[in-house]
């Protein structure tokens, strides 16, 4: 009996925890003069990105490279960006003192679970 209960219970977490949604992807997007301190409301998506509301009211999915991993850990961020405040998938942004390469800008929906009463965390 014990090593069945064992067995489901190695089993069991696999099955109970859902799968994270897949960050958005379509055609890269750039966003000209992009300012950081314009930046009107973002959302960490754990290692793998940024979703991010624009000056231009549209909310961009910043993917990074491979992967950032301090950026699952952090409250903010920096962008780096281009000439003219050029945001794309040449950009970088910085965590913790961590550079970070983005690998793909494209517009999004909404982040998931977002309400637009919250502020600039999740």
């Amino acid at each position: 009996m014990r090593a069945l209960f064992a067995a489901l219970l190695i089993a069991t977490p696999a099955l109970a925890v859902p799968q994270a949604p897949e960050p958005p992807t379509g055609p890269e997007a750039v966003v000209l003069g992009f300012r950081q301190d314009g930046l009107t409301d973002y959302r960490i998506d754990g290692k793998r990105g940024i979703y991010l509301r624009a000056q231009d009211g549209h909310w961009y999915y910043l993917r990074v490279r491979p992967e950032c991993p301090r950026l699952a850990a952090a409250d903010g961020f920096g962008v780096e960006t281009g000439p003219a405040g050029r945001l794309d998938k040449y950009s970088t942004i910085s965590v913790q003192g961590q550079r970070c390469w983005l690998s793909s800008v494209v517009r999004s929906p909404e982040p998931p679970g977002y309400r637009s009463g919250k502020r600039k965390h999740r």
